[in-house]
């Protein structure tokens, strides 16, 4: 009887209020070869980090990203490690776009290298993190696939799953 009122008054079902895409952490590590590697120049250092390694983990809230970076230090050689960054995720309704957001250093290893460079090292890689991943569109919404304008839209929920990112798009 509900949802014949719905149909009478000529508006869709709530079943078609929302729009849920499963992705897999091999697309999402598909979309990271296209915008890696990078490279930071500083006076000190030239660093560079390769393509992350996705880790989409039930136990975890955020995601997951274990990245491969070598150092470039002047006098000192050629220093390698990797650095793990906790993501969320944002969504920005105008252009369908969904984002990485907020990204946040876990854990920054190079064994080969002192404290106090490890700390410069790793001011570094934070900035690199922050301004390069926020511009990793990791998935597009079409307005076909919405009941409304992309305008309306936002991301209501995401599940991380072993292997898995289950994302549900709606509406205010």
């Amino acid at each position: 009887m509900f949802f014949a009122g719905f149909a009478l008054l000529g508006l869709p079902p709530l079943a078609h209020a929302a729009f849920v895409v499963d992705l897999p952490d091999t697309r999402i590590q598909g979309v990271l070869q296209n915008y890696f590697p990078i490279s930071e120049y500083a006076a000190f250092a030239r660093v560079s980090m390769d393509v992350p390694q996705v880790r989409l983990s039930k136990t975890n809230k955020d995601i997951v990203l274990v990245i491969p970076i070598e150092a470039k230090v002047m006098g000192g050689g050629v220093h390698k490690g990797h650095v793990t960054m906790l993501l969320g995720l944002s969504y920005k309704p105008a252009r369908g776009g969904l984002f990485f957001g907020q990204p946040r250093i876990t854990q920054f290893e190079i064994p080969s290298v002192s404290e106090k460079m490890l700390a410069e090292l790793r001011e570094i890689v934070d900035v690199m993190g922050k301004n390069a991943l926020p511009l990793v569109r990791i998935y597009t919404v079409k307005e076909r696939d919405l009941n409304h304008s992309l305008a309306k839209s936002e991301l209501k929920s995401f599940v991380i799953g072993d292997g898995r990112l289950q994302l549900e798009f709606g509406f205010n």
